[in-house]
């Protein structure tokens, strides 16, 4: 029993993203009517030769171009919205419509696309896709920027959350046209030793077994993982996933950078996020700030306990399921700021 709790509670790391998500209509993603943003169903050409289905919001009430951004999201299928499933009440949760609103209504124009072969988008299962070739697919999203007369390609950012956060720190280390950077719940280490840890944090909080049982749940998870990759019964994604170490880009990050991380984030510790500053700090980067923001958790929503549980988090998303307005402006005052002209 308890070792099928900690599988759930891994692979369905990204909220419950665990079924497929259908292609909706330009309709769906629309802005407020009274927002002062215009919204573009675009399809974006990638170098795998599929399109990817996004939404690209423009300020009406800013002088073009634009400075811009693309969002990324986390591991597992999503959609543009950061919807990773169909049902109610997860669906209710749309973090990045809110936030490319509010990065419109401050004029910065915002693309968020689709994930590979979910919602409106072509291409493979994002399951078989690597890191890098995620990645791939965002840098996809910045060309078609910069070809379009409405935005200023000198002033690109990245906002990530999760797995995006360390997809942003993937381009921004070596694509110069980045200039501004926001990580959400990125991590600092190996997939490996961020399972490792989930395991320890969910196992801590359960009630009734011995640190024998704990020990040795997490000794089998381990071995799992172990096993999964040696016998080639895992996708290119987790083998990717697991052997991938963003503290080792971070350092080659030299772009203005903000980091956020919810204190009561059971997915990746809090500490990363000071991890993270440092390896940029010390290789130079003399613009990173830190915002560890309290009772937040992993999706950043506010939550004093954080655990990552399916009955829980569906309780939760019944009632909490937008992001904060606390939020909203510390992401939108600090890329403005950076991406002024």
């Amino acid at each position: 029993m308890y070792r099928s709790a900690i599988i759930f509670f891994i692979s369905c790391f990204s909220y419950l993203g665990c079924s497929p998500l259908p292609c909706k209509p330009p309709s769906y993603y629309a802005p407020d009517p009274s927002a002062p943003v215009t919204a573009h169903e675009v399809r974006v050409p990638t170098k795998k030769g599929h399109l990817l289905a996004g939404t690209l919001t423009i300020p009406s009430h800013f002088p073009s171009p634009h400075p811009a951004v693309v969002l990324i999201t986390g591991s597992h299928p999503q959609d543009r919205d950061m919807v990773g499933q169909r049902t109610e009440p997860v669906n209710r949760y749309r973090p990045f419509k809110q936030m490319a609103e509010t990065l419109s209504r401050r004029g910065v124009a915002v693309l968020r696309m689709d994930d590979r072969g979910y919602g409106c988008s072509e291409g493979d299962d994002i399951n078989e896709a690597t890191i890098p070739e995620r990645a791939d697919d965002i840098q996809a999203g910045l060309a078609f920027l910069q070809d379009r007369k409405e935005i200023d390609a000198h002033r690109l950012g990245l906002v990530g959350i999760s797995e995006g956060a360390n997809i942003g720190l993937l381009i921004a280390a070596s694509d110069p046209s980045i200039q501004a950077l926001v990580t959400m719940a990125g991590s600092a280490s190996t997939g490996k030793e961020i399972l490792e840890w989930q395991v320890r944090y969910d196992t801590a909080r359960i009630e009734g077994i011995t640190e024998e049982a704990r020990g040795q749940i997490l000794v089998q998870r381990m071995q799992d993982v172990e096993d999964w990759i040696a016998e080639g019964r895992t996708s290119r994604w987790r083998r990717s996933f697991v052997e991938y170490n963003p503290l080792q880009t971070a350092s080659d990050v030299l772009c203005p950078v903000l980091i956020l991380h919810g204190d009561r984030d059971a997915n990746v510790p809090v500490e990363h996020a000071h991890l993270l500053a440092n390896a940029m700090r010390t290789s130079g980067n003399t613009d990173v700030t830190v915002k560890v923001l309290p009772d937040y958790n992993h999706l950043f929503l506010k939550d004093a306990d954080g655990r990552f549980t399916n009955k829980r988090y569906l309780k939760l998303l019944r009632h909490t399921n937008q992001l904060s307005e606390e939020i909203l402006t510390i992401v939108a005052d600090w890329v403005s700021s950076r991406l002024e002209p």
